[in-house]
C-alpha cells in the first residue's frame, strides 16, 4: 500500500514537472513568436515612414510645379494681349499704307494724264531762277515726304511683324513647356497614387501584425500568470472587504494624474497593448504601496511589464503593479495595506516614467482585469 502511495505521489511530481516545463517552453516558444513579430512590426513601420517621408517630397515637387504652370499661364494670357495689341496696330498700319498708296496711284494717274513732263513743265514754267529753284525743291520735298512716309509705314509694319512673330514663337514655347511641366505633374500624382497605395497596403500589414503581437501578448502573459499560480501556490489566507487603496501618497508628484485610462487605445509604441486592463498613472520613480493586506503572488520581470509585481488580497482580489523600476518583497510575502513594496518606473514595454496598475477580480487571468477606478478610493483625478 506504501508503495503505491509513494508512486502516486512520484507520478504527481513528474505530472507537475511536465506541466511546469510545458508552461515555460510555451511562454519561451510564444515570447520568441513575440519577438518576430516586433521585429517585423519595427521592419514595416521603418518602411512606411520611409515611403511617408518620399510622398512629402513628391507633395513638395508638385506643389512647385503647379506654381510653374500657374506662373507660365499668366505669362501667356500677358502674351496673347501683347499679340492682340500688336495685332490692331498692325491692321492699323496696314489701313495707312492703303490710303497712302492710295493717294500716290492717284497722283501718278493725274501725272500720266497730264503727261509724262509734267515735273519739268512746272521747271520750265518758272518766271525766273528763283522761282525754277524753289518748284524743283517743292516737287522734290513733295516726292520725298511721300517716300518717307511709305518707307516709314513699311518700316513699322516690317517691325511689327517681327515682333509678332517674336511673340508667337515665345508663346510656343511657353506653351511647350506648360505641356512638358503638366506631364510631368502627372507622373508625380501617378506616382503619389502608387506610394500612398503602398502605404494603404503597408498599413493593413501593419494592422495585422499589431493584432498578433496583441494575441501573443495575451497568450504570454495568461500562460506566465499560470506558470506562477502552479509554480508557487502561494494564496492569501485572509479575507478581503471594503475598498481598495490608491497605490500612491498624495506627497507624490503626479499621484492624481492619469496618462491611460482603462479600456481600448492606440498602441502607444509598437508591440504595446491596444486593450488596456489597467490605469497609468503619471509619476515618475516614487514609491508604490500595496492596495490591501494580501500576500505576494510573483515578484519578477515579466515581458512587456518589466518589474512586475501581483498581490492576492483574498476573496477573489488581486492587485498588479508594473514598470517597477525596483521592489523589496518577494513572492510568498505578506503585507499590509499600505506598506511599500516598490519604486516605480520606466522598465518594460514603456513611453516614459509610470505605474501600470491592475485590479482582478475572481482570478489572474486576463478576463478578469476591472477598472481600477471603479474599485479603489482613488483621489480627485487629472
Amino acid at each position: 500500500m506504501m508503495k503505491k502511495i509513494v508512486s502516486i505521489i512520484l507520478i504527481l511530481c513528474i505530472l507537475g514537472i511536465c506541466s511546469v516545463s510545458s508552461l515555460a517552453a510555451s511562454v519561451s516558444e510564444l515570447q520568441d513568436q513575440k519577438d518576430d513579430a516586433e521585429a517585423q512590426m519595427d521592419e514595416v513601420t521603418a518602411e512606411k515612414n520611409s515611403v511617408l517621408d518620399e510622398i512629402s517630397e513628391l507633395n513638395v515637387q508638385i506643389n512647385k510645379y503647379e506654381a510653374e504652370i500657374e506662373k507660365l499661364n499668366n505669362k501667356i494670357e500677358s502674351l496673347e494681349s501683347s499679340i492682340e495689341e500688336n495685332e490692331k496696330e498692325i491692321k492699323k498700319l496696314e489701313k495707312e499704307i492703303d490710303e497712302k498708296e492710295a493717294l500716290l496711284i492717284e497722283r501718278l494717274v493725274a501725272i500720266y494724264e497730264r503727261g509724262q513732263t509734267t515735273y519739268l513743265d512746272a521747271l520750265l514754267g518758272s518766271e525766273d531762277i528763283t522761282s525754277l529753284i524753289s518748284n524743283y525743291y517743292r516737287i522734290e520735298e513733295i516726292a520725298e515726304a511721300d517716300q518717307s512716309v511709305i518707307d516709314s509705314i513699311k518700316s513699322k509694319q516690317t517691325e511689327t511683324e517681327n515682333k509678332k512673330k517674336e511673340l508667337e514663337e515665345e508663346k510656343q514655347e511657353v506653351d511647350d513647356s506648360k505641356k512638358e511641366v503638366e506631364e510631368k505633374s502627372a507622373s508625380l500624382e501617378v506616382a503619389k497614387a502608387e506610394k500612398e497605395s503602398k502605404v494603404d497596403d503597408l498599413s493593413a500589414e501593419e494592422q495585422e501584425l499589431q493584432a498578433q503581437i496583441d494575441e501573443f501578448e495575451a497568450q504570454i502573459e495568461e500562460a506566465k500568470r499560470q506558470s506562477a499560480q502552479n509554480d508557487n501556490g502561494y494564496h492569501y489566507e485572509g479575507s478581503f472587504e471594503g475598498v481598495l487603496s490608491w497605490p500612491l501618497s498624495s506627497s507624490s508628484y503626479g499621484y492624481n494624474i492619469i496618462t491611460s485610462f482603462f479600456g481600448q487605445r492606440p498602441a502607444p509604441l509598437p508591440g504595446a497593448s491596444t486593450n488596456h486592463g489597467a490605469v497609468d498613472i503619471g509619476v515618475s520613480y516614487e514609491p508604490v504601496y500595496s492596495a490591501a493586506d494580501g500576500v505576494i503572488v510573483s515578484a519578477g520581470w515579466m515581458s512587456g511589464y518589466g518589474n512586475y509585481i501581483e498581490i492576492d488580497h483574498g476573496n477573489g482580489y488581486y492587485t498588479a503593479y508594473g514598470h517597477l523600476d525596483s521592489f523589496n518583497v518577494s513572492a510568498g510575502d505578506t503585507v499590509s495595506r499600505g506598506e511599500q513594496i516598490a519604486i516605480s518606473g520606466d522598465t518594460g514595454n514603456s513611453t516614459g516614467p509610470h505605474l501600470h496598475f491592475e485590479v482582478y477580480i475572481g482570478g489572474l487571468s486576463l478576463d478578469c482585469r476591472v477598472d481600477p477606478l471603479e474599485y479603489t478610493s482613488h483621489p480627485p483625478l487629472y
